[in-house]
């Protein structure tokens, strides 16, 4: 482990530092909202000052879309590891719902995340994507087989789809989450994350 008393200045250390904010803003997103996740207290946390945390993401956006890019990272890893599964939609939900920060953070990809980007930053975020959809595309290409028929790409983007829709249907908030928790009459209305999401891409993929 990298020690950094003072301000980061080797590439080593910034590189250490950077991976300190994600990581404290992966702890703190897990127990506040995204609203609640505050940046002086993020900086406070990692031991730096706010105009210092500015110096590696200038804004909560590009923090957060870099989380996001790094658990889309360790999604494709436990993809590339995974073995041949037997059913295709139980294998991806699974693998989706082993990491509910990359499910939580897609949820408000597209409604706050891409928010006040840059052209050159929504460009090279959009590239990264495209990337790592063809990886993915091609991992499972391999489960399917060469008798597979269709548009992969689109059927990965429905499944991603199909996962911001059911985290967001399975994840009420507030008044509304009491509600459906303590009012019998409601049960039919309460579904399960992970049994909801497999449902749709056994679906999706019929096999």
């Amino acid at each position: 482990m990298v020690e950094i008393k003072k301000r980061a200045i080797s590439p080593e250390q910034k590189a250490f530092r950077r991976q300190q904010i994600l990581d404290s803003t992966a702890e703190m997103f897990a127990a506040r909202s995204y609203d609640g996740v505050n940046l002086a207290d993020l900086a406070k946390a990692v031991g730096i000052t706010k105009p210092a945390l500015y110096r590696y993401f200038r804004s909560k956006e590009a923090l957060f879309l870099a989380l996001f890019e790094r658990e889309v990272g360790r999604l494709l890893a436990a993809f590339r590891n995974a073995p041949k599964p037997d059913h295709i939609g139980p294998a991806i939900a699974g693998l989706f719902v082993r990491f509910p920060l990359y499910c939580r953070l897609s949820a408000i990809l597209h409604t706050v995340l891409e928010r006040d980007l840059t052209y050159a930053e929504a460009l090279a975020f959009k590239l990264n994507v495209k990337s790592g959809l063809q990886e993915l595309g091609g991992i499972v290409a391999g489960w399917l087989g060469p008798d597979f028929e269709g548009n992969l790409e689109d059927l990965l983007m429905q499944a991603q789809q199909a996962l911001i829709g059911v985290w967001h249907m399975t994840h009420p908030l507030g008044a509304m989450k009491e509600v459906l928790e303590n009012e019998p009459e409601l049960e039919g209305l309460c579904h399960d994350f992970e049994a909801t999401l497999e449902a749709h891409l056994v679906s999706l993929f019929r096999r």
